[in-house]
Parts: C-alpha cells; sequence; structure tokens
C-alpha cells in the first residue's frame, strides 16, 4: 500500500483555496480589497505592479482618486500586518498618498520599499525620509518619480534611512546637486549600490566627488550618467 504524502499549501494557495482566502472569507472582502489581499506574496510581501489590477475589479484606476483611495486602503487594512516589504509601482501614488501609507497602524518593520514609477516627487522623497516607519528600510528603489535637487537632499541628510545599503533614483532629476548631497551624506553611509542613472548629473567633479566620495565608503556599484 503506498502512501502519499500529505502536500502542504503555500500561501498562494491557500488565499485562493476557493471561497477561503486563508481563512478569511472573499465574501468579507470589497473587489479593491481583494485584489490587495492577493498581492500579498508568502505573507511577508505586498507586490501590486501596476494599477490595471484594479481596474479589472471595476475600480477606476485611471482615476484622479484611485492614488489616495489605494492608500487609505493599504494604511488600514489589517492583512498587511506582516508585511515587511512593499512593492507598488505604476500606480501614480502621489505625496498626499504617501502622508496616509506613513500614517497607518497597521504597518511596521518595513525593511523593502520600491515605490518605482510614481507621481510623488520632492515632497514625496521628503515624507519617505522624514518617516520612522522606514528605519528598517535597507532597499530603496524610488527611481520615475520625478525627485529634484530638493528630494535628494532630504534622502542624504535623512536621520531615518541610515540602514539602506541600495537606492536607485534612476531617472528622475536630481542634477548634480542632488548628486553632490548623497556624495557628502552622513547618513547614508551603508550604501553598497548607488544608481544616479537619467539624473542630469553632467559635472565631472561630482561624478568624480562620488566616485571618491570619504562618505560612501562602502560604495561597491555606483551608476551614474
Amino acid at each position: 500500500m503506498t502512501i502519499r504524502p500529505i502536500k502542504f499549501k503555500n500561501w498562494e494557495d491557500l488565499i485562493n483555496d476557493g471561497e477561503n482566502y486563508g481563512g478569511v472569507k472573499k465574501e468579507q472582502f470589497s473587489p479593491m480589497e481583494k485584489a490587495v489581499f492577493e498581492a500579498i506574496k508568502d505573507k511577508t510581501v505586498l507586490k501590486v505592479q501596476d494599477s490595471f489590477v484594479f481596474s479589472k475589479t471595476g475600480h477606476n484606476a485611471e482615476g484622479e482618486d484611485h492614488p489616495v483611495e489605494l492608500a487609505k486602503l493599504i494604511a488600514r487594512f489589517e492583512h498587511l500586518k506582516e508585511v515587511t516589504s512593499i512593492i507598488i509601482t505604476h500606480n501614480r501614488l502621489n505625496a498626499e498618498a504617501l502622508r496616509i501609507i506613513v500614517g497607518s497602524s497597521i504597518l511596521n518593520n518595513i525593511d523593502y520599499l520600491h515605490l518605482g514609477s510614481n507621481n510623488f516627487g520632492d515632497e514625496g522623497a521628503k515624507i519617505i525620509a522624514e518617516s520612522p516607519l522606514f528605519a528598517k528600510v535597507h532597499f530603496l528603489n524610488l527611481e520615475c518619480n520625478g525627485i529634484g535637487p530638493e528630494g535628494a537632499k532630504a534622502l542624504a541628510t535623512s536621520t531615518v534611512l541610515t540602514q539602506v545599503t541600495s537606492l536607485s533614483l534612476v531617472d528622475n532629476r536630481v542634477g548634480d546637486e542632488g548628486a553632490l548631497a548623497i556624495a557628502q551624506s552622513d547618513n547614508l553611509r551603508n550604501l553598497t549600490y548607488l544608481h544616479l542613472g537619467g539624473n542630469r548629473v553632467k559635472s565631472e567633479d561630482v561624478k568624480q566627488a562620488l566616485r571618491e566620495s570619504p562618505k560612501l565608503t562602502q560604495l561597491k556599484t555606483l551608476k551614474v550618467f
């Protein structure tokens, strides 16, 4: 007699188990909540890479209110309490939306933050730089967000983001001024990876300051063009 081993379901299987989502009845969720719940991977990763996932629920993801509505849902959604990695891209998150997210009483212990291809600019960068929610972040990707010199300065002088080892600001507009602020940062000393490609950094002196920075002594990979 052959005894078949019991196959235990992983997190993704559980949340899509018929009428039950990890022990939660799916009718308890609104369509938008259901979409967010299904974006949770391995209980600890929230991965929302495109607003299209919400369009399929009937929600107007192209509407002006979408970024704030999404932020309000994330901030209060109790099923995100174990999440430590946040990946939200291509959802037009603005500064107002970020302010709502960082004010959440549900989220904590975030150590991986990817908010690329949104729309929060310098104001949003300042919110991130000042939020205790991100004090444990080691991976930070803020590419394609319209961040200029002031936003770069906020990140460089942040007393919160001192654990960051990987920082990507690809395709923003930090310019020479913002890049120099990063080169002179006392608080980004743990950086091992820095990507400033597509940021209008033209000065050879600034590029040299980045390469030879006495502050960024742990830097192993620098991309600036």
